[in-house]
């Protein structure tokens, strides 16, 4: 079983490793027995508030005899005992690919209380496996550290086990299992469509082929358009080769690849100097003396023409006139070639017509495909005055203290009246006992009247205030007019519970609580929605924008007549045909795929506002 364990980064945030483990195209199948992509982003979220550097831990797992899926999932388990780590939050993930499964084990960094153990997390991982073999009757795999693993086994007092992975270290130090490239290398290279394995193999054969002759590996690595250099790096390790294709793209390390030593490289590297310092020199000579040759013709000839730019313009003959116009003809296109092109995006009466109907209608569709990118819910818009918080605070609460009173004076009033109508009603003998009855109805409508409308105030103002409503609240109108004396009336006979629950500070307290909380998850579910049903809408606009930019600057890699075509067709003002040019050309290319260069790939991050 061969264990991998890679440290994600806090910056560099969930969403790549959650894409490779949950949704990997090349699986035949994906198993996911516990965690998701919400408790990865959760994790990573929890990281970030305690200031850790790393945010998960990715660990896979791939057996080299076949294993179920409980196997596996048991053997998750002894890998978050050995971490310290809580196995209830592990995301497990198990795919299948060419009939075998392995594991995918995600752990988050900070476990409640403490960071997720760290310490020779290589060599205890190492350990696991080597037990979990020796446990399954599997075939011992060979590591790194088996000497290391030998002697913590002893220590634990699993001497069968110790000796049985100490028979698999060799005694040379240097002889010790090396990967011959890392997961990063790989993935790069499946992204450019690079068989990394089936590479590694072939040069692996080429060097067998050669019978050690660095010449001899040289050409056979040209028959595949690849090639062996020095390395790049600074770091002290002399003589370090690495070979790549020619496109630039490294396919790894030589000493990694072939399984040479760097002592027994070195020797080869100095007997193919001394092999090359032998050569006849004699055709490297001849050919200095031709170059030398023609720099001595070429400086004679400039040398004559500089002269006839300063003699009188009457003493030429006309050869000379027309020679000397000749060369100012090819300095005038040497150096417009190299200059920019004056014409420029900005300033579009410069432009040709058809280019210009081209632009405008190239800008019109990316600002329609980014504004579908970048829309926006209603009710993501944040209502209520744009103050800060500690204003709208003390605004709430002096609002609540004159309210409270105005409210507690009209209720006293409404009570007041109430009881001035039943004496009278009470009275059977009074003089004008009916017109008095009918004043007192009035004051009391227009007390409830007036106790409706504070209220009224009060509500909306809360609302407001809290972000829950989009209208600022109506001044408040007391005496309120005759016409609204109704509706107030039935407002008040309504919201006669809600008018004792606004009198209590304690329920007043809950009440404004409850609604707050209703409300913003009712927002939150109704903008999930909306965003979830327009996604589909929004991975045609991506797609379409990426279209766009691909027109606007069409890739390195594209070949000359396409590149023409599409050209041709912008300067004509077709931009739907420059459209279906480039993705015409995508098709047949996905049809056969080539190797592309890592500065070829294009993504619309990279192509902030280019110049179409």
């Amino acid at each position: 079983m061969i264990v991998q364990e890679t440290r994600i980064r806090t910056a560099s945030g969930h969403k790549a490793v959650s894409r490779h483990v949950l949704s990997g195209a090349k699986n035949e199948a994906i198993r996911v027995l516990s965690g998701s992509d919400y408790l990865l982003k959760d994790w990573m979220k929890e990281a970030k508030r305690e200031g850790i550097r790393y945010g998960l831990r990715h660990i896979a797992f791939n057996p080299v005899e076949s294993m179920t899926d409980e196997q596996l999932a048991s053997f998750a388990e002894r890998i978050c005992a050995e971490l310290s780590a809580d196995p209830d939050r592990m995301t497990l993930v198990i795919h299948q690919k060419d009939g075998s499964t392995h594991g995918h084990l995600l752990l988050p960094e900070w476990q409640d209380d403490h960071v997720l153990s760290s310490r020779f997390s290589w060599q205890r991982l190492e350990k696991l496996a080597r037990l979990e073999e020796i446990r399954l009757g599997h075939a011992l795999v060979a590591g790194r550290h088996d000497h290391a693993i030998a002697k913590a086994l002893r220590a634990e007092g699993h001497h069968d086990a110790a000796n049985r992975i100490a028979a698999l270290a060799p005694q040379d130090g240097a002889a010790r299992p090396v990967a011959a490239y890392t997961s990063q290398a790989r993935r790069i290279t499946e992204r450019q469509d690079f068989d990394l394995p089936t590479a590694r193999r072939e040069i692996l054969s080429f060097w067998q082929a050669s019978d050690n002759d660095l010449t001899a590996f040289r050409n056979l690595l040209a028959t595949k358009n690849w090639r062996m250099r020095s390395g790049d790096r600074t770091d002290g390790r002399r003589n370090t080769h690495i070979i790549e294709t020619r496109d630039g793209m490294l396919i790894g390390s030589f000493t990694r690849l072939t399984k040479v030593r760097m002592k027994d490289f070195r020797e080869l590297l100095e007997k193919e100097a001394t092999i090359h310092a032998a050569i006849d020199l004699r055709p490297v000579a001849r050919r200095l003396k031709r170059s030398d040759l023609r720099r001595q013709q070429r400086i004679s000839v400039n040398q004559a023409e500089q002269d006839l730019l300063w003699t009188d313009p009457s003493l030429l003959s006309e050869q000379q006139k027309q020679r000397l116009a000749e060369r100012t003809q090819a300095e005038v296109k040497a150096i417009q070639k190299h200059l920019p092109s004056i014409a420029s995006p900005l300033d579009t009466e410069k432009l040709s017509e058809g280019f210009q109907i081209y632009l405008k209608d190239w800008k019109r569709e990316i600002q329609a495909a980014r504004a579908v990118l970048n829309a926006r819910h209603p009710l993501e818009k944040r209502y209520g005055p744009e103050s800060p918080l500690d204003i709208q605070t003390h605004c709430i609460l002096q609002m609540m203290q004159d309210g409270w009173k105005k409210l507690r004076r009209a209720r006293h009033a409404v009570l007041q009246a109430r009881k001035d109508l039943n004496d009278l009603e009470d009275q059977q003998w009074v003089f004008s006992r009916q017109k008095k009855i009918s004043e007192a109805e009035k004051q009391l409508q227009q007390a409830l009247a007036q106790l409706a409308e504070i209220l009224r105030y009060v509500v909306e103002f809360i609302l407001y205030h809290l972000g829950l409503s989009s209208w600022k609240p109506a001044p408040l109108q007391i005496p309120v007019p005759m016409e609204q004396e109704m509706s107030r009336q039935q407002y008040l006979e309504n919201r006669q519970e809600l008018l004792q629950t606004l009198l209590s500070e304690k329920n007043r307290r809950d009440w404004i609580k409850d609604r707050c909380r209703e409300a913003e998850q009712h927002r939150a579910r109704i903008i999930e929605k909306w965003h979830d049903e327009r996604q589909p809408e929004k991975d045609r606009a991506e797609a379409h924008i990426a279209a766009l930019l691909d027109v606007a600057q069409p890739p390195k890699t594209l070949p000359d007549t396409v590149r023409k075509t599409i050209r041709d067709l912008k300067q004509q003002g077709q931009l739907r045909q420059s459209l279906d040019a480039m993705a015409a050309f995508n098709k047949r290319d996905a049809t056969a795929p080539v190797s592309h260069t890592p500065n070829s790939s294009r993504s619309i991050g990279r192509h902030h506002n280019p110049e179409p």
